[in-house]
């Protein structure tokens, strides 16, 4: 129950209101004049404190002045036979919610106060949501000052107010959903859902009824209606993480929704309408799997309208201090402890390192950090043991645990790729600059430039 505490010299007008206001669910205490107020202000706060302005010893906007130098949050109202203009304005001045002339009616007052009760409730909401909405943004940001990362941020900014169709490349861990995630907060559409999917997660029998959902009836198990993803996104966005691991046979599919923005439940016999925004992601260069046949040209086309490149950390070594300085905090938060420092010396040692797990290695480690450490300072002794740089990860890093074949052309074409755009991006584009990074003759990159574009002349750039 909102508590209140009414001040005022008049003994019969005070017990009518505080009749009325109890009725009204308010809690009520009643004080002659400020200075009996001081002991009840002493041991209880109140939600509303409503003053008289003229009192015998001590008037009402002095108390106002000292209530609010007190607490600034504090709400009064005051209230006087002898209203004038002047009071008015000194008394809103000093920071009252309300100015009540005499005579008023309970019933005037109980609007009054319901209409601050519910003022204070949005301003708690707005508050809180304030507080979510920046809690949120603090786990889903890309951090880096490199050039590169710069661009990145920049390329999100130009393209959020768009609904075109984004494709992120970048090896495992470099940060994808990350992108999606700020891509969809930055745009018109963040408030509506932000619909992650993994398509490598999902058997390639269900793939397609998770996607587009199903009818009761469609296949074995299917026992009733079910929404798929892209229903389930509507009015955002949709996206599609791991989108070279998508059968073909989806594929055709996906193209159809793509051109016609309709999509059909399993079982259906008529299409519905979707409205999302769909960004997707590869950890393989979808160039070089259409030129495999592994993946169709025009979904390709579809996809890449907007096309961003995360490179690996091992490329962005520059980022690796903010990155460490990030996880720290974040996973000191996590466990309650306060935010440690970290040693140079460890940070060096940090930076060396080739990542080949990129963002999502150095997160785990700095996680493991925090949670054994349990110090104030973080120094190398404290650092989990990390190869030598330079003696089992190489320039291009290869993990070949677990495989069985090895697509030689399809690893030397990415390899290619990888070498070739992390030149022309240190290079700012200038083409005779980036061949003399790579020792090649500027020829030489313009030819296998044009090779993996799939054109017949090279590309411009300014020399």
């Amino acid at each position: 129950r909102p508590t209140l505490l009414i001040v005022d010299d008049e003994p019969i007008k005070c017990e009518m209101l505080k009749d009325g206001l109890e009725d009204a669910g308010y809690q009520v205490d009643l004080a002659s004049n400020p200075i009996a107020a001081e002991g009840l202000l002493a041991n209880q706060r109140f939600d509303v404190i409503i003053t008289d302005i003229r009192m015998p010893g001590r008037d009402g906007l002095s108390f106002l002045r000292e209530l609010k130098s007190r607490n600034p949050d504090q709400v009064v109202m005051v209230m006087t036979a002898y209203g004038s203009v002047d009071s008015a304005v000194e008394a809103m001045k000093l920071g009252a919610f309300e100015y009540l002339q005499k005579p008023f009616s309970t019933e005037e007052l109980i609007l009054k106060l319901d209409r601050q009760m519910n003022y204070e409730g949005l301003l708690k909401e707005n508050k809180a949501l304030k507080q979510k909405l920046a809690n949120a943004y603090s786990e889903v940001c890309l951090i880096g000052q490199s050039r590169v990362i710069r661009d990145i941020l920049a390329k999100i900014h130009m393209v959020a107010a768009s609904d075109s169709t984004v494709l992120i490349e970048g090896q495992s861990g470099t940060g994808k959903e990350v992108v999606a995630r700020l891509i969809h907060e930055s745009s018109h559409r963040n408030k509506g859902p932000f619909v992650p999917v993994s398509c490598a997660s999902l058997p390639e029998t269900l793939i397609e009824a998770e996607l587009f959902g199903h009818e009761a009836g469609a296949f074995t198990g299917a026992v009733k209606r079910r929404q798929g993803r892209f229903e389930l996104a509507n009015g955002g966005t949709l996206f599609l993480d791991d989108v070279d691991d998508i059968p073909n046979s989806v594929q055709v599919k996906l193209l159809r929704v793509l051109q016609e923005h309709r999509i059909e439940r399993l079982g259906a016999a008529e299409s519905i309408p979707v409205n999302i925004r769909l960004v997707a992601a590869s950890k393989r260069n979808l160039r070089a799997l259409v030129q495999e046949g592994k993946f169709r040209e025009d979904i390709y086309y579809r996809l890449s309208v907007i096309p961003i490149f995360l490179p690996p950390v091992s490329e962005r070594r520059e980022d690796v201090p903010l990155l460490v300085a990030h996880f720290l905090e974040q996973y000191a938060r996590r466990h309650g402890r306060p935010n440690p420092s970290i040693d140079q010396a460890a940070i060096e040692h940090l930076c060396k390192y080739s990542w080949p797990g990129n963002v999502r290695e150095l997160e785990h480690v700095i996680e493991q950090v925090v949670a054994l450490a349990n110090k104030s300072h973080i120094t190398v002794a404290d650092l989990p043991p990390l190869p030598e740089p330079g003696k089992d990860q190489g320039l291009v890093p290869i993990n070949l645990e677990g495989r069985e074949a090895v697509n030689l052309p399809a690893v030397l074409q990415e390899v290619e790729s990888r070498l070739t755009g992390w030149a022309m991006r240190q290079a700012n584009g200038n083409l005779a600059r980036a061949a003399q990074m790579l020792e090649v003759p500027r020829s030489t990159l313009q030819y296998r430039l044009a090779k993996l574009r799939g054109l017949t002349s090279g590309p411009s750039a300014d020399e």
